[in-house]
């Protein structure tokens, strides 16, 4: 990771912000941060004076600007940060609100994903497998599958698509930037096509399958996001709430929002 002084004093105001959350600071809020600096290559004692200095004493380095930095920040980067953030959280016995609602607020200004490990394990996040379907007009809805085997899966997708079989889409750089953001852990995101698209006539382009193809390649027909894992390319739906919403709006702002919800 190379960034400069001023970037990674950023990234200990804002984990400072969450660590006093509260109106104290306990020591073992600030262990994951002291784990972070440490696990960057080269990293010494005097680079971590220099960024406790630019702290202190930079004073352009406001907290609107350390959310602008980290904001700034690559997908991978970010996807290291998140988790630092949410460890320093999750370093009290009981989780505090006050944390939980100014995590989730670095979360949205600075444009971080998810965690890898929950938070909270929250009931009322978990659906039944939900999907997202694109159509050619730009119109996306999402729906659900009880399928128990992958032929009832593949029927299910294969109706909502229009198409008797179904080809994934896997592993395009803008699909692996998305399951990045997104902070997928052990799968991917996906997207499904029809397989004998291009012999029929009258299916329209797919603007925003063309754009996650990413290499100049015609997506016709509607399409349908998904989950796979990682290991055994296993097809699934979103089973979170949040996860399938977030998904929607990180899949829309990658293709200049082009889809509506229907």
């Amino acid at each position: 990771m190379k960034v400069t002084i001023e970037t990674l004093a950023a990234i200990y105001n804002v984990a400072m912000a969450i660590a006093w959350a509260d109106g104290d600071l306990k020591p073992e809020s600030v262990v994951p941060l002291e784990k972070f600096y440490g696990g960057i290559n080269g990293f010494t004692n005097e680079a971590m004076q220099k960024v406790l200095d630019c702290v202190k004493n930079n004073e352009n380095l406001t907290m609107e600007r350390s959310v602008e930095l980290v904001k700034s920040l690559d997908v991978d980067v970010k996807l290291k940060l998140v988790n630092v953030y949410a460890d320093i959280v999750r370093a009290d016995e009981q989780i505090s609100d006050k944390k939980m609602v100014l995590f989730n607020g670095v979360r949205n200004l600075c444009g971080l994903p998810a965690p890898a490990t929950p938070l909270v394990d929250n009931p009322d996040d978990v659906i039944a497998p939900t999907f997202i379907a694109a159509k050619t007009n730009g119109l996306a809805y999402p729906f659900q599958s009880k399928a128990e085997s992958w032929q009832e899966l593949d029927a299910d997708i294969a109706e909502h698509i229009g198409a008797e079989r179904t080809e994934v889409v896997r592993f395009t750089a803008p699909l692996n930037t998305l399951s990045k953001q997104l902070g997928l852990v052990d799968c991917h995101l996906v997207f499904l096509v029809d397989r004998e698209g291009y012999k029929k006539d009258g299916l329209g382009d797919n603007m925003t399958g063309t754009l996650l193809y990413g290499s100049g390649h015609e997506i016709l027909g509607n399409i349908v996001f998904a989950l796979e894992s990682d290991s055994g390319y296993k097809l699934m739906g979103f089973t979170s709430a949040a996860l399938i919403e977030n998904a929607y709006i990180e899949i829309n702002a990658a293709v200049g929002n082009l889809l509506r919800l229907e």
